[in-house]
């Protein structure tokens, strides 16, 4: 029975405590939002954040993490465009016709396709290098 009784004593004893941190917590945002409220206090809040070096570098950090994690996104979607879109033209070159008939003309199709394929890929990947490039640019110059 004592450990119950502890354990009771113990729960309002946190209860109690949430609340006063609560009734802090309360306070303090009410506080501040009466310091924004009034025309003349508010006016210095805003101009000495504005002027803070801090906030300053903050935000220029922030800028720039967004810039940057932006750019990746893009390039990986690009790349996985890119790649998806390779794996099904492989997957149709891998595919052998079932006729033995057109064998050799197939073979002769089947070439041009692939150096056809062969081509597209370096252009996609050209443009890929171009992207990157134009990406990383970007990034850099803000």
């Amino acid at each position: 029975m004592a450990v119950k009784e502890k354990k009771e004593q113990e729960e309002k004893n946190d209860n109690g405590n949430h609340s006063i941190n609560l009734a802090i917590v309360g306070g303090v945002v009410g506080a501040g939002i009466g310091l924004l409220s009034s025309p003349g206090t508010s006016k210095k809040i805003y101009k000495n954040i504005s002027e803070s070096e801090l906030v300053r570098v903050a935000g220029d950090q922030l800028r720039r993490s967004a810039q940057e994690m932006l750019a990746a996104q893009a390039q990986n979607g690009i790349k996985q465009l890119a790649s998806g879109y390779m794996g099904k033209n492989v997957a149709n070159l891998l595919n052998p016709t079932k006729n033995s008939e057109k064998k050799d003309s197939d073979d002769k199709n089947y070439s041009s396709e692939l150096d056809g394929i062969k081509e597209e890929n370096k252009n996609i990947n050209d443009r890929l290098d171009k992207i990157e490039n134009m990406l990383g640019k970007l990034v850099d110059s803000k």
